[in-house]
């Protein structure tokens, strides 16, 4: 009677008593958070990155004291760092199993975002954004790659799994790739929004529309090298993403350069004709300037329809010097169905916009022209100009109130959120030796040993029209951010 007694008494606890899973270890290795422009900061930092892993990690049942993060300020104290790491945890659980699904407590995924050096006009896109390796790479760093290379290649011997952000390692596959935008990405979606609120496909070429892409480099244009500069590549990279989305209309004479820098011959390796160097404000306002000026007369000016900004420090810069140069009106000028009055309402959830396209005229009105080729027919027109759509990267807080008004027309931005939830996801799969298979929104790559499961998110386009759903109602910003 004891025995049952105790027995039933046993079996009650247990029925009752919650059951904790362990879902193992996460250590994530992550560069240092730098910027050097004081009120020009983009939404994505991995000191923002880092937490949001965090907490999605957490939602998914790990425990905060099985989450380690740890920063790097350059890829060799990255190496070293988590080769002391894997060394550690391979000589405290050498009879352990990593990847036991019986045993999950010893699971370990180890996330990595290399620590590559990023100059400023890099910095400026924010940290989410993948930066290409070239050919020739710094042989500085050649021995801080094939260590980290060498360390996560033994974690995996181990048993651990290996998860490697933004930028992909040289000479290892990892269990997972979570890619961010990278440069061609972000000056197609540029291009792509500037042909479709152009509504280039009713263009005429006997009334052309006008665009300029400025490309910021952290060096003149005639010294860079796309062979050994990651800056360069990425320029390159991001104009030949665009290019592959406007060359059409140049072809077909319905787009054209006021500055003659691009044309109808223009090639993917012309990408330099449309770089400058960008490490000063004034820079930025010179190079439009330049780009404006009618036959070097700054008191004539050409009408534009557009500039592909490519991040939102350059955006700010253009949006001043256009002020400066006396031209007029907004974004919301180029729909009329929208004013700015209707856009604050939207914001603040009172109102949906509505938008119909209106038709430019077939023929251009007959003004003087130039003559410099095929970018000649553009009208000379004094400097109170419409506003041109201004695009730019980054979603900047600081700009926020450039997009309300119109005089941003639009900018672009990795929804952290998104990778931090489903990054989450990929390692308690992985924790629980599960195939990633499994997970519809990843994409594979590769076969044998080099096949890799890819996680990737189309680049989140923000406008004045849906600011408060892409920005404000996820929290990224407030309304007083954006002026409101």
């Amino acid at each position: 009677m004891t025995a049952a007694a105790c027995g039933t008494t046993s079996s009650t606890a247990s029925s009752t008593t919650p059951v904790t899973v362990d879902h193992g270890h996460v250590a994530l290795f992550t560069p240092s958070t730098e910027f050097t422009l004081a009120t020009s900061v983009p939404l994505n930092r991995w000191n923002q990155f880092v937490p949001a892993v965090t907490n999605a990690l957490v939602s998914q049942g790990f425990t905060k004291k099985n989450i380690m993060s740890t920063t790097s300020s350059t890829l060799e104290e990255q190496s070293h760092t988590i080769q002391d790491y894997v060394v550690q945890q391979v000589g405290n659980n050498q009879d352990e199993p990593y990847a036991d699904a019986q045993n999950e407590s010893h699971a370990t995924t180890i996330m990595v975002a290399p620590a590559v050096h990023r100059d400023q006009t890099m910095l400026a896109y924010g940290d989410l954004v993948s930066q290409p390796l070239p050919d020739q790479r710094d042989t500085d760093d050649a021995s801080a790659w094939s260590r980290l290379a060498s360390a996560l290649t033994l974690a995996k011997h181990a048993g651990m799994h290996v998860v490697v952000l933004s930028d992909m390692i040289p000479e290892f596959t990892p269990d997972a790739y979570i890619q961010f935008a990278d440069a061609a990405a972000i000056g197609r979606m540029q291009a792509r929004q500037m042909i479709n609120k152009l509504a280039m496909n009713s263009v005429s070429k006997d009334n052309p529309k006008y665009v300029e892409i400025l490309l910021p480099l952290g060096t003149d244009p005639t010294n860079a090298d796309e062979t050994t500069d990651p800056t360069a590549l990425f320029n390159q990279q991001a104009f030949t993403g665009m290019w592959e989305e406007l060359r059409p209309y140049f072809l077909n004479g319905t787009m054209r350069s006021v500055s003659g820098t691009l044309t109808s011959q223009t090639t993917n390796e012309d990408w330099k004709d449309v770089s400058f160097k960008a490490t000063k404000p004034d820079m930025v306002q010179h190079e439009l300037q330049r780009r404006l000026e009618a036959d070097g007369d700054d008191d004539h000016l050409a009408a534009i329809d557009g500039v592909i900004a490519m991040n939102d420090y350059v955006a700010n810069n253009v949006v001043a010097e256009l002020g400066a140069l006396d031209y007029v009106g907004s974004a919301a000028d180029i729909n009329p169905s929208i004013d700015i009055l209707s856009i604050v309402s939207n914001i603040t959830g009172k109102k949906d916009l509505e938008r119909a396209q209106v038709p430019d005229a077939q023929q251009a009105p007959t003004v003087p022209q130039s003559d410099h080729g095929d970018h000649a027919s553009r009208p000379v027109v004094k400097s109170s100009d419409a506003w041109p759509l201004v695009t730019g990267f980054g979603a900047y807080v600081s700009n926020m109130q450039d997009i309300v008004n119109g005089k941003q027309w639009l900018t672009g931005f990795e929804d952290r959120n998104v990778f931090a939830d489903k990054a989450a996801i990929i390692c308690n799969t992985l924790n629980a030796d599960q195939s990633l298979s499994t997970l519809n929104f990843l994409s594979v790559q590769g076969e044998g040993a080099m096949r890799t499961s890819i996680l990737s998110w189309p680049v989140t386009v923000v406008y004045a029209g849906n600011l408060k759903r892409e920005l404000i109602d996820p929290g990224y910003i407030s309304l007083a951010d954006a002026g409101l």
